[in-house]
């Protein structure tokens, strides 16, 4: 099934420092995305005092978008773990 979608994520850490921190590391994952997928998915993480927010433009299958919010759930997990440790 082809879908157009929009999806805001917003995480609020309270800390500027984390915020940052996980934002810079999941970033790092968006532009290492492979040039095929850049066509169909477009995702962009920043952060404003402590929170997190990364907007996600998609145009395709929808599994595909479902796979991409998953690993981007993942990242953002395991830098919140690095974060932790600063």
């Amino acid at each position: 099934m082809k879908v157009n979608a929009r999806v805001e994520i917003r995480i609020e850490y309270g800390s500027g420092i984390v915020a940052e921190s996980v934002a810079k590391a999941v970033d790092v994952d968006n532009t290492g995305m492979p040039r095929s997928l850049r066509k169909s998915l477009n995702v962009e993480t920043t952060w404003v005092d402590g929170e997190l927010i990364t907007k996600v433009k998609y145009s395709g299958e929808i599994e595909t978008l479902i796979k991409a919010l998953d690993d981007l759930v993942f990242s953002i997990k395991v830098a919140e773990e690095m974060a932790a440790g600063t």
